[in-house]
């Protein structure tokens, strides 16, 4: 039996993946003879004419996307013979970060980065040539043996947005409910934070191993993403230092202007969250520390119908921004005299050094007069210091001639 053949040159193989719009297959293209990855589209999207002129308008955006983090689409059309809508792409051999997650549960903060890291670069190329991917999450993110990370799926997710499509008439939105964000699952504008905020979910559940919201529908991923925060990462895995469950919390914004602006600044602030570096936007004052103190905890606070509030920071204090050093006691009789006793100090002192001098001379008259004449003797009694040492040299005069 022959291999069935897309388009005359894709011989097709063994399956990949599927899902409920379409079934991804390794093919083998007879034409440049390497390995690709050919996705054929359900059967029922081809009665879609406005998603049909969506798709072909997407898959051309995203076959001019060439980067060495994105899977890179080669050729897209309908064949007539089997009466699918094909897309070709490049063959990755490794695994996609549902697998991954599948058999891993949830992984360490230096793999975890490794994968977002290449997410977000392979975003921050699509962003600046004009193409939103709408769809990121683990099954799009893949990482080959060789230990490259690329996103895929661009051209699928753009297609499978807007209009009035029957899809989006039975009320089903593009992308797993988890990872969309809060203006997509509305129906409003989506731009480039719509996939931060996809890869912000994913970027938490490789580190925590379960999704930010458990929520069964948009309608209750709607509500609790209004009610509650999410609990904190550091949180839920002790290895995960309080910085960079900031830095994601940020990604996780219900406003998309609260989020980061672009995938390189959210692929930084990840990387500098790993280190212990706290994001600008969540350095707080010792005065709104003691106001967060008091608030109630992340899993359970409720978020205003506004938007949420900050990122709570970091649980330790910052360190003080100078050193106080202890005040010097000063003795009493130099710190609080008032100058007036001061002054009087410096007067007793001066009048016991004119009676030394007094005393000196009284000695040196006796000495020198002792068989001669008797020793003249006044008292001093002047009411001043200037008095005193008038009198004082009165006497040695009158002792010594």
């Amino acid at each position: 039996m022959s291999a069935e053949l897309i388009a005359g040159r894709y011989e097709l193989g063994r399956r990949l993946g599927y899902g409920g719009m379409s079934t991804v297959l390794v093919a083998l293209d007879r034409v440049l003879e390497r390995e690709v990855a050919v996705k054929l589209l359900a059967e029922h999207l081809a009665d879609d004419s406005q998603f049909i002129s969506r798709f072909k308008r997407e898959a051309l955006s995203a076959a001019k996307l060439v980067h060495p983090n994105i899977v890179q689409v080669f050729d897209f059309g309908f064949d007539d013979d089997s009466g699918h809508h094909y897309i070709v792409m490049e063959y990755i051999r490794g695994r996609s970060g549902a697998e991954i997650l599948r058999e891993e549960t949830r992984l360490g903060v230096s793999d975890t980065l490794m994968l977002v890291d290449g997410a977000c670069r392979g975003l921050a190329h699509a962003h600046r040539m004009g193409v939103i991917h709408r769809d990121v999450k683990p099954g799009n993110i893949l990482r080959s043996d060789d230990g490259a990370v690329k996103l895929a799926d661009f051209g699928i997710a753009k297609a499978m947005v807007g209009g009035a499509s029957q899809i989006t008439q039975a009320g089903s939105v593009l992308g797993t409910a988890a990872y969309l964000a809060p203006e997509q699952a509305s129906g409003g504008e989506v731009g480039p934070p719509a996939d931060l905020y996809g890869l912000g979910v994913v970027t938490y559940q490789l580190l925590a191993g379960r999704l930010p919201y458990d929520a069964a529908s948009l309608t209750e991923l709607a509500m609790m993403q209004e009610r509650q925060y999410p609990v904190r990462l550091d949180e839920l895995v002790p290895d995960v230092p309080a910085t960079l469950a900031v830095a994601v919390e940020r990604a996780l914004e219900l406003e998309p202007e609260q989020r980061y602006a672009q995938a390189d600044e959210m692929r930084r602030a990840l990387h500098e969250g790993a280190r212990g570096v706290t994001p600008p936007e969540a350095e707080t004052t010792a005065a709104t520390s003691v106001l967060s103190a008091a608030e109630p905890p992340a899993a359970t606070r409720a978020a205003p119908s506004s938007r949420r509030l900050a990122p709570q920071a970091p649980r330790t204090p910052p360190p003080p921004l100078y050193h106080e050093e202890p005040a010097i006691e000063v003795p009493r009789s130099r710190r609080d005299d008032p100058p007036a006793r001061r002054g009087i100090g410096a007067q007793v002192v001066l009048i016991v050094v004119i009676l030394g001098i007094i005393g000196a001379a009284i000695a040196f008259a006796l000495g020198s007069q002792s068989g001669s004449g008797d020793v003249r003797i006044t008292p001093v009694d002047g009411g001043s210091v200037s008095e005193i040492v008038e009198q004082t040299d009165e006497l040695i005069d009158n002792n010594t001639r």
